[in-house]
């Protein structure tokens, strides 16, 4: 007769196995996998247009071509203003040139300023940054390669079928429950396409403000191309936590390589830095709000994590892929502790494991029936 320690060894072999086979395929099927998440994101965004179109004009698929047209159209004038920036930078400079000139320049100043030898200081930089921010993956980043169409290509089309089928889909998945259960399952789906569409549409809102704000900052500094530096800072701030930081990088190394002063490039830094703290602070709170109510440790995990499967597409979907794991374990009894750990609400409410979840039903490794 197996004892509860086999019960609990053998929960926990499930567990892994289960991690690891999931893991793997998003591994391998990356090419596949990355395309579908971001559709699914995107159906989440596009739906509630959707909704309203087709109640008006009472066609599905034209409704979806409308919601496209409606939502996708500034970005499409977003990438090519992209574009064309790009292409009248690449004209005058090559941009990794750019990006080269502007390292060496800024580490020649560190360098006169603090008497560190050149060499060490490389040395220092390569140390810090071949891991986690290498050059030629800022460059890789933001350069459009094949591969990446085909994806984008994908995500389009998987979208445009995942809204075709969103009903269907739904009764699918809903009629895997019993009739005791069904309609929890539904008020979860509602609950993550809220988070998602919340946590989505104040996104977009955040990146528009700080692609305002980088660019006022960085035009009154003087720096070329202003409002391409400013929104293109703006849009890595999808990466959570990192991609503010990241987007300031890029004006500073380009005006170090434009000016060859200091001063202009330690403008645009404490410009970002402040921003960046009102972000942090004001911005995202006010606006997007406790839409995915994660905790900073488990976000920045989940970032890592993300990023270290399926790159910056992992880093971007990792907030959103948390969230929903947050509401799937906040309807698991042996689950419901778990969802608590994961959320921002955490701080300050030490006891409420032992008041709220100290019962058998709650624990994962617990025999229920004992």
């Amino acid at each position: 007769m197996p004892t509860r320690n086999d019960n609990t060894l053998r929960k926990i072999a499930y567990f892994l196995i289960i991690v690891f086979i999931l893991t793997y395929t998003a591994i391998i099927g990356k090419n596949i996998l990355a395309p579908l998440a971001f559709a699914a994101v995107l159906s989440f965004l596009l739906k509630k247009p959707c909704d309203i179109i087709e109640s008006k004009i009472h066609s599905r698929v034209a409704s979806i071509f409308l919601a496209y047209l409606v939502v996708i159209s500034p970005l499409i004038i977003l990438i090519f203003f992209f574009t064309t920036q790009v292409m009248e930078i690449v004209e005058n400079i090559s941009f990794m040139k750019v990006i080269e000139d502007g390292t060496d320049s800024l580490l020649n100043k560190i360098n006169s300023i603090f008497g560190i030898s050149p060499k060490k200081s490389e040395k220092m930089i390569e140390d810090q940054t071949s891991e986690i921010l290498p050059l030629d993956y800022i460059g890789n980043t933001i350069s459009i390669s094949s591969t990446v169409l085909i994806q984008v290509f994908l995500t389009f089309i998987y979208s445009f079928l995942l809204l075709l089928y969103r009903s269907s889909i739904k009764q699918f998945i809903l009629v895997q429950f019993d009739i005791e259960t069904k309609e929890s399952a539904a008020k979860v789906l509602s609950k993550i396409q809220n988070i998602i569409q919340g946590y989505l549409y104040g996104l977009l809102i955040v990146v528009v403000i700080l692609g305002v704000l980088n660019s006022i900052g960085l035009f009154f500094i003087g720096l070329e191309y202003p409002i391409f530096w400013g929104f293109l800072a703006s849009a890595l701030a999808v990466i959570p936590y990192v991609g503010t930081g990241l987007g300031g990088i890029l004006p500073i190394l380009f005006a170090a390589a434009s000016t060859g002063e200091l001063w202009q490039p330690f403008l645009i830094f404490c410009w970002f830095a402040g921003v960046q703290a009102i972000e942090g602070n004001f911005i995202t709170p006010k606006i997007v709000g406790n839409s995915v109510n994660i905790n900073p440790l488990f976000a920045i995990l989940a970032l890592l994590i993300g990023g270290s499967i399926w790159g910056v597409a992992g880093m971007i979907l990792s907030l959103p892929f948390v969230a929903i794991i947050r509401v799937i374990f906040s309807q698991i009894d042996y689950l419901k502790p778990f969802a608590l750990l994961l959320s921002s609400t955490l701080y300050g409410k030490e006891q409420v494991f032992e008041d709220k979840f100290d019962e058998r039903r709650f624990r994962l490794f617990g025999n229920k029936n004992g």
